[in-house]
């Protein structure tokens, strides 16, 4: 065995026998013949032990007492009492106050060396635990920022991923929402199983029920198979119901259904399938006040909002930007084949003043457009200010990039937003599923946009 054992005993003999049988299996001792002598110690030594072997019954501080510091400062230290005393009490008071273990004196040798060897893996699990831990809030600091706010987000995500709670995921468009949810699939129980998000606003009503729930052969016209619907494709994983707020009052009375019985019939069918699976909703809308408003169920929000997490834009933590334009810059040098250093000073700050209307999905095309006409390998604010105005355009027909020359005279986003529209609809020949895909939004909010700007 290897680890380092503090042993803390009034008691010479005791002391003496119990480090002579640990370091002949290879363990490290030391030994204090009081529990203040064994607080001062850990406190100096910052707490490098494996165990502690306690005795109960000493002078100035008992070992309850001990245990308790213990555990309370050096809560990743594993602790066995060792004591006389029997009572039954004494023994459900020091496993409450953490304590790993508890064995009479004088202990079984076998039993005391097997006892301290299943602490020693248990402390091992333990730091493993730990340092996954410290990687995974690590690597969701990458993906998602180090303000307080993402931190709070953080933070919800490990608690409701641990659970198989419905959820509603409320954000602006662009915050990552459908990014948030596939984050909760793979840290949760359901991991192995599919992840599957579905726009509910791209689903026309008279389909909406077979594509939710299936259908059988010869269910209606045209039902020339049987087709699985996503409530059954996505059977052992996560079901993610995008853009709530767009299902009418009677779609959402269907899914209500479904989610009240746990089962459903396909369309045409005459047996029940069973649901086994976790449903999230997400929504860029205020959906309790749309319950307010009767336009969204109350009993369905309810169900759904067993958990609830609210994504903050990211014009509310600008110090998220830095970090976050690094990462995404380094995905676009991936994409690109290229090998940027970064960005400086003119252009961070550039970035931080921007409102970021389409939060971080803007941001990232931002910067992919950027990088893309880049010659430098450092990004700087006149390149920025570049993709900021002009958006993704025709080359043909796009202004020259800047190349050295002052940034062009700011205009308005919306003038820019309408530009890169026009342009992008000029290069597609019109074709609205090819436009929506260059510009990197939905085909329904190109469809928006296109009335909002009185586009052709």
């Amino acid at each position: 065995m290897n680890g380092k054992v503090l042993i803390i005993d009034d008691e010479i003999p005791i002391r003496k026998a119990f480090t002579a049988l640990l370091e002949e299996r290879g363990l490290t001792t030391t030994a204090v013949e009081s529990g203040s002598e064994a607080l001062a110690l850990l406190a100096a030594a910052g707490a490098d032990f494996d165990i502690v072997l306690l005795d109960f019954a000493m002078p100035e501080m008992d070992g309850l007492a001990v245990l308790r510091e213990i555990h309370h400062r050096h809560p990743e230290i594993v602790v066995i009492m060792i004591t006389g005393y029997t009572e039954v009490a004494l023994v459900v008071e020091a496993i409450k106050l953490g304590a790993y273990d508890y064995l009479l004196k004088p202990p079984d040798p076998d039993h005391l060396l097997l006892t301290i060897e299943r602490a020693l893996e248990k402390g091992r699990l333990q730091r493993e635990v730990r340092q996954l831990d410290r990687s995974l809030d690590s690597s969701l600091e990458m993906q998602l920022g180090r303000s307080e706010a993402i931190r709070r987000v953080i933070e919800e995500i490990r608690q409701v991923a641990a659970s198989d709670f419905s959820l509603i995921i409320e954000g602006e468009t662009g915050t990552g929402k459908t990014f948030i949810a596939s984050l909760i699939h793979n840290l949760s129980h359901r991991a192995a199983g599919p992840f599957i998000a579905l726009d509910m606003g791209s689903i026309p009503e008279s389909l909406l029920e077979s594509e939710l729930f299936g259908h059988e052969k010869g269910a209606f016209t045209g039902a020339e198979r049987r087709k699985k619907g996503y409530f059954e494709l996505a059977r052992g994983g996560t079901l993610l119901l995008d853009e709530l707020q767009n299902l009418s009052l009677q779609a959402q009375g269907k899914i209500l259904q479904v989610v009240e019985e746990k089962s459903y019939y396909p369309v045409g069918g005459s047996r029940p399938l069973t649901t086994d699976l976790r449903i999230i909703g997400a929504t860029n809308s205020d959906l309790s006040r749309a319950v307010a408003e009767r336009t969204f169920r109350q009993d369905l929000y309810y169900r759904l909002n067993e958990y609830h997490i609210t994504l903050p834009p990211l014009r509310q933590r600008p110090e998220d930007i830095p970090l976050l334009a690094a990462r995404l810059l380094t995905d676009a040098a991936t994409e690109m084949n290229r090998g940027f250093t970064g960005l400086d000073e003119s252009a961070l700050a550039l970035l931080a003043e921007h409102p970021w209307p389409g939060n971080v999905r803007e941001l990232k095309n931002v910067l992919r457009r950027a990088a893309l006409q880049s010659d430098n390998l450092e990004l700087n604010a006149e390149m920025i200010a570049w993709a900021l105005a002009n958006g993704r355009k025709d080359s043909a027909t796009a202004p020259e990039r800047p190349s050295g020359q002052a940034a062009s005279a700011p205009i308005s986003l919306e003038a820019a937003e309408r530009e890169a529209i026009d342009r992008a609809l000029a290069h597609t020949g019109g074709n609205r599923t090819k436009t929506a895909a260059i510009l990197g939004i939905t085909h329904k909010t190109l469809l928006t946009k296109i009335r909002k700007y009185g586009l052709s």
